[in-house]
């Protein structure tokens, strides 16, 4: 007869499968739909460390199936984010992608920094004034710049949902920053027809813009 799971082993299983749940939204959703064998990630994270005492796995695994009628806030990857149904995107070619250990003097798009340097996103009229001490990490690549209301900085989840989307498309993201609640998101012109169709999917269709400057932009369908 197998050796029963101590309260305590249990009580330390499920504290930190809790922890980690939280920090993986995706992989809460997956515990909470069945989608996964929960012996084998059980399994997993034995092997990572998650349990100690009798029977770690079997602990393991009980706390996994009591997770999932765990409220740790709305996850669904499938469905339309509502944040982002209701936002905007504009497209933009040629775009160079800088790394320099200052800000350039020159004009520019968009800019973020950290203790490694400063990355500058260059557009294509500005590119012969890029100072030879940079380093251009990528060119004529495509800017995707998705304008968000409020929500985009308070709602958990919503830039989660993009990436998420983009990666099962194999969507590779080469720089991606923010600036407010808009989301600026840098990707090789071979992945443009994928990611429109993604973005697309997850804001329900739009129509074409105007702007001088955009290849295409998608709005919101407007109700007749």
């Amino acid at each position: 007869m197998a050796n029963p799971v101590s309260n305590k082993t249990s009580r330390q299983s499920a504290n930190l499968v809790r922890l980690w749940l939280k920090q993986k939204p995706f992989m809460h959703w997956l515990v909470r739909e069945g989608l996964v064998n929960y012996t084998a990630l059980a399994k997993r994270l034995d092997e990572e460390g998650f349990a100690s005492g009798k029977r770690p796995v079997a602990a393991l695994r009980a706390a996994l199936l009591r997770s999932r009628h765990l409220d740790l806030g709305e996850f669904n990857p499938f469905g339309h984010n509502r944040v982002l149904k209701d936002s905007t995107f504009e497209i933009r070619s040629g775009i160079t992608v800088v790394q320099s250990a200052k800000a350039l003097n020159i004009p520019i798009i968009s800019v973020s920094s950290s203790k490694n340097g400063v990355i500058s996103l260059v557009d294509p009229d500005e590119e012969a004034h890029i100072p030879k001490s940079a380093k251009v990490i990528g060119e004529d690549l495509v800017l995707i710049t998705i304008y968000s209301d409020e929500r985009m900085e308070t709602e958990s989840g919503v830039l989660a949902t993009l990436m998420l989307h983009l990666a099962l498309q194999n969507v590779n993201v080469v720089e991606m920053t923010s600036s407010g609640p808009d989301t600026l998101l840098v990707i090789s012109p071979k992945d443009l027809a994928v990611a429109l169709g993604v973005l697309q999917g997850l804001m329900g269709g739009g129509k074409r813009s105007k702007g001088e400057q955009a290849l295409f932009s998608y709005d919101k369908p407007v109700k007749t």
